[in-house]
Parts: C-alpha cells; structure tokens; sequence
C-alpha cells in the first residue's frame, strides 16, 4: 500500500526579496480561518474539552467530490454551521455559496437529526501551503477518536504512475488509503507504490494516523478538465461506505442536481472563450 507520508507539496515558488521573505513566509498560516456559528461556540464551551463531538465526518475537497456531496449526502436535512475561509485576499471575489469558481471559502455542515455527523465541502482544492493550517484548525475543534473520517478527493490520470498506460484504465477510477485504526475494507483497490497522496488529503489522512482515528482516502482519478457526470458518479458506490451510509437520505432528483453542477462549471468554463 502506497504511503502518504512526506510528500505534501512545498510553497509555491516565486520571487521575493530578502527583507519580505521572513514577514511572507510567517504570516501565511493567518491565510486560513475557521469561523463557527455563534450556537455551534456556545455548544463547545459546554463539552468537557470544548470541542464538538462528531462519530461521523466527510471531507470533499474539489469540485468533484463536493458535486457527489451536494448530490447524494447534503441535499437534505442538513444545516450551515461553519466555514474555513482560504486564502482570501481583500479584491479576491466571492459569493460565498460556492456557485462561483473563485469562491475561497470551505461550508461545515451538520445533519440536522444527527448532531455528530459533519460534512465539510470544499468547492475548490486547497492549495498545498494551507493544508497544515487547514487541518489543524478544523480537525483539532473536533472530538472525533471513536468516529469515522472519510475524504473524497481527485486528480488527473497525468499524476497516476503506473506500468499500464493511463488510456488502458477506463478513466475515471478510484484507488483508496486508510489508517491503521479503520480495520474494513476500502470499497475500491489500494493506491499502488510509487503513487502518492499529496496537500490536503494527506494532511488529513496524516493527522488521523497520528491521532488513531479510523479514516479512509478515496481519490477519483480522471482525464477530463473538466467536472463531468462520469466522474462524480464514481463516487456513488461509497453511498454504501462507512459513514455515508449512515448520514445519507435518498434523492430522488439526483439527475437534475448532477446536471445543474455540470452545468454551472461548463458556464464558467466557457466564460471568457
């Protein structure tokens, strides 16, 4: 099984001089902010380690994953009750209701009749020099050692190695990672050495091996550019997998929502052809 260790991807490279180097480097982590309803800060105050209690917590990061999410999990019975602002800067816009492309912002959810289930939605990948922050301020708010992390991500069939040439794979395909602490099965074959999880899903992934926290890794790898039906249907087996098979209620307009995601990054997309 391929590891995910020590292979997060580095600060982004670029020019700066030496007086601006040190005040660049050390103010990055303040890039990334976690902000909880007002009701959700009073509820942790009153727990005994002032976090909030979950059995149940999925990670979507990237359009993809999040398209499966918004489809299949939090279409229903779900409520806002935080959110991880990301690299903001004062002229970036934002709609924040992920119905942009540009949009910076990453919604916490929880399911309204099951208070220790979260869904957390990043509509675009975080870029890896926040992926430290990111975890440590989400997943150290959480009380999650007896519960199930799941994180759902994707990438281009160019970073997958393999001896088989990319176009014999059927893109889209699925390969998965897990924690020592999750004794199932992935309901999709390991990710082959010499590939690797990188940025934020290894963060995470890292974090809940550190921390013995049962968790799983599914990434969905693709060929297109662009967010198609194909590969957010690839997610659809893990309906059946620890803990969304738990935290998920059946849509029955699931068609219509997948094309009207489609259809919003094709407008994007096109925007400026």
């Amino acid at each position: 099984m391929a590891t995910y260790f020590g292979e997060i991807l580095p600060v982004i490279s670029r020019a700066v001089d030496d007086d601006d180097e040190e005040e660049s480097f050390e103010n990055i982590e303040t890039y990334v902010k976690l902000k909880w309803k007002k009701e959700i800060e009073e509820e942790m105050e009153l727990t005994k380690d002032q976090k909030l209690p979950v059995d149940a917590f999925v990670l979507a990061i990237g359009p993809a994953a999040t398209g499966f999410t918004q489809t299949y999990v939090t279409h229903k019975n779900y409520e806002m009750i935080g959110a991880l602002f990301c690299g903001m800067k004062e002229n970036d816009v934002n709609t924040f209701s992920q119905h942009s492309l540009t949009d910076k912002t990453c919604y916490i959810y929880r399911k309204c009749d099951y208070n220790s289930a979260l869904v957390c939605e990043c509509n675009y990948d975080i870029r890896p020099e926040y992926a430290h922050s990111f975890v440590n301020q989400l997943m150290s708010s959480l009380s999650i050692n007896d519960g199930h992390v799941l994180v759902l991500s994707s990438a281009f069939t160019s970073e997958y190695k393999s001896e088989i040439p990319t176009s014999d794979m059927n893109p889209p395909f699925m390969r998965a990672l897990k924690t020592v602490q999750f004794l199932g099965t992935p309901l999709a074959p390991y990710l082959e050495q010499p590939n690797v999880a990188t940025g934020l899903p290894a963060q995470v992934l890292t974090y809940c091996h550190i921390h013995k926290i049962k968790a799983v890794l599914y990434v969905c790898y693709t060929d297109s550019i662009h967010l198609d039906f194909a590969t957010m249907k690839k997610f659809q087996p893990l309906i059946e997998a620890t803990p969304i098979n738990l935290i998920h209620e059946k849509n029955s307009k699931a068609s219509e929502t997948l094309k009207q995601i489609v259809d919003l990054h094709t407008k994007h997309s096109t925007l400026y052809l």
